[in-house]
C-alpha cells in the first residue's frame, strides 16, 4: 500500500493547519507521494509561485467542485492510501472508504455566517462528498469530533482525534523585545479575523476602563476575513495595539511578559494559541465549552463569547487573582502543556499510518 500525502492547503495557508501539515509531511512524507495541487513535490513552492499556484487551485475548486473531470494527478498504483489534511481537497481527487481525511473543524457548515459566500459553498461540496464516501476521518480535538458526528452521524470507517501540540518555535529560543509596549497587557494570539471575536474582547477591553488603569491590550496575528474592521476598532480604542504577524523570536517575548491571554472565539478547531500561553504559566480567558478550553484541559477562566460583561469580568477577575489560586491554574496549564509535545503527536499519527499501509 502506498500513502498520497495531499497537503495542498499549504499554497494558501500559513495560520496552524499550514504548520501541522509541514510536520506531517516532514515526518511521514518519505513513506509516499507528497501533492500540493497538480505538483507532486515534496517540497513547498515559496514567494510569487506559491502565491499563483494557491490563486489557480482555488479558482479551480470554484469552478469545477467536485466533478470528476480533470481531478488532481495521483501515483500509479493498485493500492493507494490518500491522507488528506483539510476536507476541502477531496473536491478534487479521487476518494475511497479506504482514504483519511484530517479535519480541524466544520464551520463553515455550523458557522457559515463568520465566512465568505464562496468558502461556504466549497465546504459544503466536499464535506457532502466525505459523508457520502465515508472515510477514515481524523479530528484535532474531541469538540470537532462531535461537532462532526452530530451533522453526519458516526457511520464512517472511524472516527478518532489527535490533539495537537505546542509548537516548538513558540516556546524554545531567544526572545525579542517588542518597543513600545510595556506590563501590565493583555495578549490575544491568532487570525485576525471575525470569527476569533476581537472586537467583542476590544469592546469589554474598554468598558471595564483598563487603559485608565495602566492596563494595555495587545493582538497579534495575520490578516484575516474581518481584519480591516479589528484594527479600526483597536485604532479608536486608547491601550490597544495590534501588531499583525509577529515573529517566533517576538511571540515568546510576549507569552512571557503579558499577564493573561485573552481569545473568546466564536469557533476553533483546537486553540494551539491558548496551549502556548499555558506552557508559559499564561492563565487564558477563552469560550466556555469550547476547543479552547479542551485545549487547556478546563485550566481557564470561561466566558460566554457573546458577552461583553463576562469577558469584561472575566479579564478583571484574572488580573485580581489571588496568589495560591494563581498558581495551582499555572501549574495545572503547564502540566498538561507540557504532555502536549510534537513527539506524542507525531506517534499518534506514525500508529494510524503504519496500520492504514499494512
Amino acid at each position: 500500500m502506498r500513502l498520497l500525502l495531499d497537503c495542498s492547503l499549504s499554497l494558501i495557508n500559513r495560520t496552524g493547519a499550514h504548520y501541522i501539515a509541514e510536520d506531517l509531511v516532514s515526518a511521514f512524507g518519505g513513506k509516499g507521494t507528497v501533492r500540493r495541487w497538480r505538483l507532486l513535490r515534496r517540497d513547498l513552492p515559496t514567494g510569487i509561485a506559491r502565491k499563483i499556484c494557491g490563486r489557480l487551485m482555488l479558482q479551480e475548486i470554484t469552478r469545477l467542485g467536485t466533478s470528476d473531470r480533470f481531478l488532481w494527478p495521483e501515483p500509479k498504483t493498485n493500492r493507494l492510501t490518500r491522507l488528506f489534511l483539510d476536507p476541502l481537497y477531496v473536491s478534487r481527487s479521487r476518494l475511497e472508504s479506504s482514504d483519511v481525511v484530517l479535519c480541524h473543524d466544520i464551520g463553515p457548515l455550523t458557522h457559515p455566517q463568520l465566512y465568505d459566500s464562496g468558502t461556504v459553498t466549497a465546504y459544503q461540496k466536499a464535506y457532502t462528498k466525505v459523508a457520502e464516501v465515508r472515510p477514515g476521518v481524523v479530528f484535532v480535538s474531541n469538540t470537532s469530533r462531535l461537532a462532526f458526528e452530530n451533522r453526519f452521524g458516526t457511520e464512517f470507517r472511524f472516527l478518532r482525534a489527535i490533539p495537537l501540540y505546542v509548537r516548538n518555535g513558540s516556546v524554545t529560543g531567544h526572545t525579542d523585545p517588542i518597543p513600545g509596549i510595556q506590563r501590565p497587557f493583555f495578549l490575544t494570539v491568532g487570525a485576525l479575523e471575525t470569527r476569533k471575536n476581537q472586537r467583542v474582547a476590544i469592546e469589554a477591553f474598554e468598558r471595564y476602563g483598563f487603559a485608565k488603569r495602566g492596563v494595555s491590550y495587545i493582538l497579534c496575528g495575520a490578516r484575516g476575513a474581518g481584519a480591516e474592521e479589528i484594527e479600526t476598532m483597536a485604532a479608536r480604542t486608547p491601550a490597544v495595539k495590534v501588531l499583525g504577524y509577529v515573529s517566533d523570536a517576538q511571540l515568546r517575548w510576549l507569552y512571557q511578559e503579558a499577564s493573561a491571554f485573552v481569545l473568546p472565539s466564536l469557533l476553533e478547531g483546537f486553540g494551539m494559541p491558548a496551549l502556548e500561553a499555558g506552557l508559559r504559566g499564561l492563565i487564558p480567558v477563552v469560550s466556555r465549552d469550547s476547543a479552547l478550553t479542551e485545549a487547556v484541559n478546563g485550566a481557564a477562566i470561561p466566558v460566554d463569547p457573546n458577552s461583553i460583561s463576562e469577558i469584561g469580568e472575566a479579564m478583571e477577575s484574572v488580573l485580581a487573582l489571588d496568589e495560591g489560586k494563581r498558581n495551582a491554574l499555572r501549574n495545572g496549564l503547564m502540566a498538561h502543556a507540557q504532555g502536549a509535545t510534537r513527539e506524542r503527536f507525531l506517534t499518534e499519527w506514525n500508529d494510524l499510518i503504519s496500520t492504514e499501509l499494512q
